[in-house]
């Protein structure tokens, strides 16, 4: 009888540690995707962003640019250009296109990219970056002090720039938007 309970729970725990090592695979972090991705164009940070969570949600492979050739250096791009839009089996949402003021809506922006992330899902967001320069960053996850940690590439850099300071730069600009996803 010990022998077979022993056996059972034998079983169980290396189910147990294969099936946490698949979930621990499937969430990566988004530094990998970043890592091996580029911007090519120096306007094509949109499309770029839009490609990365395609990469990391494995839809598309490591050397696929064609939603920035499609792009190249568009300046009068928003994140409105892939609102509604299905590509691969992902569906991309615009959120929070309010006027940027005093009156932004913080907490709900800080809770829906919370509630994104707890899903597993990142999120995409614009920040200004420069003198009224905005650039798209790809939010990963929470810091030790509950800000959020963002990675994006740039067409100027051959490595993946990381932020800690989503939140307070957000206050900056007075509020912002998100690209949101599901997948299909």
């Amino acid at each position: 009888m010990k022998t077979l309970l022993f056996r059972s729970l034998c079983v169980w725990v290396a189910f147990g540690l294969i099936t946490f090592s698949s979930i621990a695979q499937q969430r990566h972090s988004i530094l990998e995707t970043v890592n091996k991705h580029q911007q090519i164009y120096p306007s094509s940070c949109i499309p770029s962003s839009i490609e990365m969570i395609l990469k990391y949600n494995h839809k598309l492979s490591d050397n696929y640019f064609g939603l920035q050739n499609g792009w190249r250096n568009k300046n009068d791009g928003t994140f409105g250009n892939f609102n509604g839009k299905t590509i691969k089996g992902i569906k991309f949402k615009q959120q929070f296109q309010n006027q940027r003021n005093a009156n932004f809506p913080f907490n709900a922006l800080y809770k829906t990219i919370s509630d994104e992330l707890a899903s597993g899902r990142k999120v995409i967001i614009s920040l200004v970056s420069g003198q009224n320069l905005w650039h798209m960053w790809v939010i990963d996850g929470k810091s030790e002090s509950g800000d959020f940690i963002a990675y994006s590439r740039d067409f100027n850099n051959d490595y993946p720039m990381v932020i800690s300071d989503v939140k307070k730069r957000v206050q900056a600009m007075q509020g912002t938007d998100i690209i949101t996803y599901r997948l299909l």
